[in-house]
């Protein structure tokens, strides 16, 4: 699973990563820290659209909905879609046929359970010059259009690998951050079921993470610092015992 997740760059850098520019100027606005159940906006390259990238509301509303209702009742939590279920899904069995996109990150947060608590950590990618100076990523994600031309995704989650097994130590679960050689095949049309299941068995990057544990944001003390650095920095480990 992945609820929150960052993405502190400049616009430019999000143009340079594919070379494909935003679909209007002034549509980005950086983050260190987006609450998924905020529903606010993350920045997508959908398929049907790849030579630009658009703001997308993080959870996908289903066709037969719109997103205020959608998200007012609650009923169902779209912000991740597992690839185990994906095809078979009345939600994502379409989007994930004609509707994939890449969603762009340059860190994310997974829950770590220790003695009864959990504590957060901050996931980035290794080469990254430091953990406030990131490196680019991308997850696979599917996505919907509204009837007003709005998008809302979900990003996939598969079976954690060693280090995220590690971290995300009760689901066991972790985003696709897809290969750069897997990204365009992702979003291509046309692309057979046995294609998009390869890339979901196969896909996830060959770049390596790190991850360390920051404070808790949900907590009352912490509320006021969610959308500042502080939530990005190392804090105390709760597990003395955790190696990554």
């Amino acid at each position: 699973m992945c609820y929150q997740k960052s993405l502190n760059q400049s616009q430019d850098n999000l143009t340079r990563y594919m070379d494909k520019p935003p679909i209007d100027e002034g549509i980005f606005e950086p983050y260190f820290l987006n609450d998924g159940f905020t529903h606010d906006k993350v920045y997508i390259i959908p398929m049907n659209e790849p030579g630009h990238w658009y703001p997308a509301n993080w959870g996908l509303v289903p066709s037969y909905t719109n997103p205020e209702d959608f998200y007012a009742n609650r009923k169902y939590n779209t912000l991740n879609a597992r690839d185990d279920k994906i095809f078979d899904s009345r939600i994502y069995g379409k989007p994930i046929r004609e509707g994939r996109c890449l969603i762009f990150a340059d860190g994310f947060f997974e829950p770590h359970h220790a003695a009864g608590q959990s504590q957060p950590y901050f996931c980035y990618l290794e080469e990254s010059r430091n953990y406030e100076d990131r490196e680019i990523f991308t997850f696979a994600g599917i996505y919907n259009i509204d009837k007003s031309g709005n998008y809302s995704t979900s990003l996939v989650t598969v079976d954690a690998n060693p280090l995220f097994e590690k971290v995300h130590n009760k689901a066991r679960r972790m985003p696709l951050v897809l290969d750069r050689k897997f990204e365009s095949e992702w979003i291509r049309e046309g692309q057979p079921e046995t294609v998009i299941k390869d890339i979901m068995g196969e896909g996830f990057t060959s770049r390596s993470f790190t991850a360390h544990p920051v404070i808790n944001y949900r907590l009352k003390k912490n509320r006021d610092l969610k959308n500042t650095r502080k939530v990005i920095e190392p804090a105390e480990a709760l597990d003395k015992e955790l190696s990554l």
